[in-house]
């Protein structure tokens, strides 16, 4: 696997070292690989997430919700150990896919041993870069497809790093997140309140952080995004045409169960048509995602959760 290494502003490199999933990330060094992906790349809580299910989900994305295929050069934003970017180097369609990760220790002493299990004799097809989303060292139009995974929420400054996704993308290129979107009925106040939300204690215990530590998601770099703030940004850096879906499992009990296995056996653009109609769910907690577009899929039942799904065309 080649290794590149971008500019990186020096707060924002020691920021990152210093970071205690940093420390974490490396204490998973000498584990296999597929405990390094459900540790680190799904935070632990997705412990039987495989392979194959991660395929499947693309697989299910690209034949019901992209323009065009996923195929040439990517580019993965925030891509920790280079699952997904591993992943997607293994399609056939793809010649190569830029993982960009900020944290050093985890490209250097993780991916490769990730790009390996699942690339084997194609790993040469990833291409692990220790550098920032917000300053891609890529040419203009040098990149087909940009793939988010719950990153891009993390950026210091959302306008600035699309802007870069704009200049690297291709004309015709899409950026394809899976992220999260908060409903656009919230205000100011509900979307602090997500952040100054403090982490629990199974939280803390999973990284080894002192239980007494009083870590909100403000501190861990969280921001919160509604479904209309995604579109502004995206719209001001470039990007016209931003299509949004509401990805949820197939899970519950009784009839909830039934009505959401029924539900995911119609075509997505009649589910899409559905979640019109149905009437608005009622917000119990401050977790909700944008409910427009709500499409059910078993697809979606491996992940940790449910998630928003944005593409944005240049």
């Amino acid at each position: 696997m080649e290794m590149l290494y971008w500019k990186i502003d020096p707060g924002l490199e020691r920021e990152a070292a210093e970071n205690y999933r940093t420390e974490y990330a490396l204490k998973l060094e000498n584990r296999d690989a597929l405990s390094i992906i459900r540790e680190l790349t799904f935070d632990g809580s997705a412990p039987n997430i495989t392979i194959q299910a991660i395929d499947n989900l693309f697989d299910f994305i690209e034949k019901n919700f992209l323009k065009r295929k996923i195929s040439g050069v990517g580019l993965e934003v925030g891509a920790g150990p280079l699952t997904f970017s591993s992943i997607l180097s293994k399609r056939e369609s793809t010649s190569k896919v830029y993982g960009v990760e900020i944290c050093k220790p985890i490209v250097e002493r993780l991916a490769p041993k990730v790009s390996e299990f699942i690339l084997e004799d194609k790993k040469n097809k990833v291409i692990g870069v220790v550098g920032s989303f917000d300053q891609i060292e890529l040419p203009d139009e040098s990149v087909d497809f940009i793939f988010d995974f719950f990153s891009l929420h993390h950026s210091n400054d959302l306008g600035i790093t699309l802007k870069e996704c704009w200049r690297v993308l291709k004309k015709g290129g899409f950026v394809l997140c899976l992220d999260k979107a908060r409903p656009d009925i919230y205000d100011k106040k509900d979307l602090d309140e997500l952040m100054d939300t403090e982490y629990r204690g199974d939280y803390k215990k999973q990284f080894g952080l002192p239980l007494e530590l009083g870590l909100t998601r403000r501190m861990n770099g969280e921001r919160e995004y509604r479904l209309k703030d995604w579109k502004s940004y995206l719209n001001n850096a470039g990007f016209k045409r931003v299509k949004y879906y509401h990805l949820d499992k197939v899970i519950g009990s009784g009839k909830t169960i039934k009505i959401k296995k029924t539900i995911s056996l119609l075509p997505t653009s009649f589910q899409c048509f559905l979640s019109k109609i149905i009437s608005k769910p009622k917000y119990s907690h401050k977790f909700f995602l944008e409910p427009k577009n709500r499409i059910y899929s078993n697809l979606i039942n491996p992940f940790r959760k449910e998630m928003s799904l944005i593409v944005a065309y240049k």
